[in-house]
């Protein structure tokens, strides 16, 4: 919002530069960071104060001018303080949008499209459903504040600590690993080129982290703070370590479903300070590139030129195969428990040294992970004060990487037990009639292993899970976890209790894709209507106008089926099906109930150029995205 003002820029650079500390260039961020924010908040008081009532005097004035119009011609004077009043009108309006829009955190639709309205609806709608009055944990129910701050805190305080219990090695294992050459370019000096290529890919709207600067202030103030950023950076290659302050962090509670009250039913998201995430991506560019040659082929996360389709389609490959042999096997679908707080740092770093990486490299790795600091934000408030001594934090730029490189344990022991004859896998036939072997498929936790339906093979999955739950920390929930049949398995059962997990059925959804189903089938796309649905219930949308409703299906119930389009051909009785949602949601708002349709929707369907209203047809979209496998 405050980038917006005229003069701001210049402002901001001469507090900036005003602005005298003396030690560590992490340290020097860290204080100016700390007394700009003070002087913003003073500024931001008597600047803006209340936007909506400066936006009212502005209108007020507008229409006094307009109405002595009405009665005698204006003065030269008069038509520039009118003018003056339009523009104030206009800044205060637009200044209006931004701010309800960076508290919506609805970062998919642009400025100035007059959307104020639908912002602040949405805002009211995070702020009630991420209120939290009352929660239970550990089967406790918590009413009062303190005690929720309290309860929350010392629930994360636990997770993310190391109870430190003994963990086997893994010396037996054979990692792939990358070459000198490599691992010397990892450590390389870093250049602004690089810096402000990963500063720019960043997205500056999201919210900041303890330290209250989006990545946004960053990006507007790079030609006057380059030379200090470059500084810290350089500093951290040179010793490894910054001020401690700059990783700290807020622990946010996102709920997984409406009506979340168990501390089980909510995602934590870390919200990490701006100087830091823009380090962390920095130093997760360079990573990503060379992930994909130390993680197996089994592997489809986060790595260069897989995707998550891959999976899917391997997946639903191997249990075709299984079926047009006339065999049997069992599938069994993984759950890892709160796979992400749990991973074992001392691990961890012994994995990246098995894999090639350099010293330097690790002990980077290590400070970023090993330094962080926890405030819990509860209704917006933050409580506690923690250090973790285990866990990757989601909202971290480098940890869907190391997670990644992390869980290339499991991907070993398996391949590693099936080479010893105690996993078979599963055959997936080619069109040359060799195939190919899959044993297991990972993508980032979710994991799916292919077994014979024998005790003996649930036994050594079973052993070979506690075995990796001892090294890396991580356990599987059982409770959560699975074994599919495919083809006639007669001692299912049995084959469960084995393992401790629950028995499931085919068709069942592997990464949001149909696994095992007639892709054919209408049934398939049954899922995907009731997001619609659910969505449609979400936004309240009797409260919302009609040009809400076309920004609304332009930019999310259009896209919401792209996912199984890219995949799946979307048959005619679907297509027609959810176009009949989006016009009843256009035309008749609240219930979709019929009303008048009064302009086709043929005509809705053209660009804007040539007068419809930009919304994609379905079926075109479709024949697009699948047109990439032909």
């Amino acid at each position: 919002m405050w980038l917006k003002e005229e003069g701001f820029k210049d402002l901001l650079k001469r507090w900036w530069q005003g602005l005298r500390f003396n030690g560590s260039f992490s340290f020097i961020h860290a204080k100016k960071l700390k007394a700009l924010k003070a002087i913003l908040k003073s500024w931001n008081k008597d600047v803006f104060g209340k936007m909506g009532v400066n936006k009212r005097l502005a209108l007020d004035k507008v229409v006094f001018w307009d109405s002595q119009e009405k009665l005698r011609p204006l003065s030269m004077g008069e038509l520039e303080a009118r003018k003056e009043a339009k523009g104030d009108f206009k800044k205060w309006a637009l200044m209006e949008e931004v701010s309800w829009r960076q508290k919506s955190r609805e970062v998919w639709l642009r400025e100035g499209d007059r959307n104020t309205g639908f912002f602040h609806k949405i805002a009211n709608s995070h702020r009630r459903r991420n209120c939290l009055s009352k929660i239970k944990i550990n089967g406790t129910w918590l009413t009062e504040e303190q005690e929720i701050k309290r309860g929350v805190v010392g629930a994360f305080k636990n997770l993310l600590s190391n109870p430190g219990d003994w963990h086997p090695t893994m010396e037996g294992l054979d990692f792939n690993r990358i070459d000198v050459e490599e691992a010397a370019r990892l450590e390389k000096v870093f250049t602004e080129e690089e810096v402000f290529s990963a500063l720019s890919n960043l997205n500056g709207d999201k919210v900041p982290g303890p330290d209250g600067f989006p990545l946004s202030f960053w990006q507007f103030c790079w030609e006057f703070v380059k030379e200090e950023v470059m500084g810290f950076l350089k500093e951290f290659h040179e010793h490894g370590r910054f001020v401690r302050s700059l990783n700290s962090t807020f622990l946010v509670l996102i709920p997984k479903k409406a009506g979340a009250k168990d501390l089980r039913d909510f995602r934590p998201i870390s919200l990490v300070g701006g100087l830091y995430k823009l380090l962390a991506k920095v130093l997760a560019n360079r990573l990503k590139k060379v992930v994909g040659k130390v993680v197996s082929s089994a592997q489809n996360a986060f790595a260069k030129g897989r995707q998550i389709l891959d999976a899917a389609l391997i997946a639903n490959e191997a249990i075709d195969s299984l079926l047009k042999r006339n065999e049997s096997g069992v599938l069994c679908k993984l759950d890892l428990e709160k796979a992400y707080d749990h991973l074992n740092w001392n691990f961890l770093l012994f994995v990246m040294q098995s894999m090639g990486f350099g010293e330097k490299w690790i002990w980077w790795i290590s400070w970023c992970i090993s330094i962080a600091s926890f405030f819990a934000l509860i209704n917006g408030t933050p409580a506690g004060f923690f250090n973790s001594s285990r866990g990757l934090r989601q909202g971290d730029p480098l940890s869907p990487h190391l997670f990644v490189i992390g869980i290339e344990a499991l991907s070993r022991l398996i391949l590693k037990a099936m080479r010893g004859g105690f996993l078979s896998g599963c055959k997936v036939n080619g069109r040359s009639g060799d195939g190919a072997l899959v044993s297991h498929l990972l993508f980032a936790d979710d994991t799916l292993v292919f077994c014979k339906a024998s005790q003996d093979q649930m036994a050594y999955l079973s052993w070979l899970l506690m075995w990796f739950e001892a090294i890396l920390g991580l356990r599987i929930n059982l409770d959560k976890s699975e074994i599919l049949p495919v083809g006639r398995v007669e001692n299912l059962e049995a084959l469960a209790l084995e393992v401790g997990c629950k028995v499931g059925r085919l068709p069942t959804s592997y990464l949001g894709i149909p696994l095992g189903a007639n892709h054919k089938s209408v049934v398939v796309w049954d899922e995907v209507e009731e997001r619609f649905r659910k969505r449609l219930a979400m936004w309240k949308r009797q409260f919302i106008s009609k040009g809400e409703r076309i920004t609304l299906i332009r930019s999310t119930l259009s896209s919401m089926s792209i996912y199984l389009m890219s995949l799946l051909r979307m048959p005619r009785v679907v297509s027609l099906r959810f176009e009949k949602i989006q016009r009843d949601f256009l035309w008749g708002g609240g219930t979709l109930e019929r009303k008048p349709h009064l302009v086709k929707w043929d005509t809705i369907c053209l660009d804007k150029r040539k007068g419809g209203l930009g919304v994609r047809r379905l079926s075109t979209l479709n024949r697009a995205l699948l047109c990439k496998w032909n």
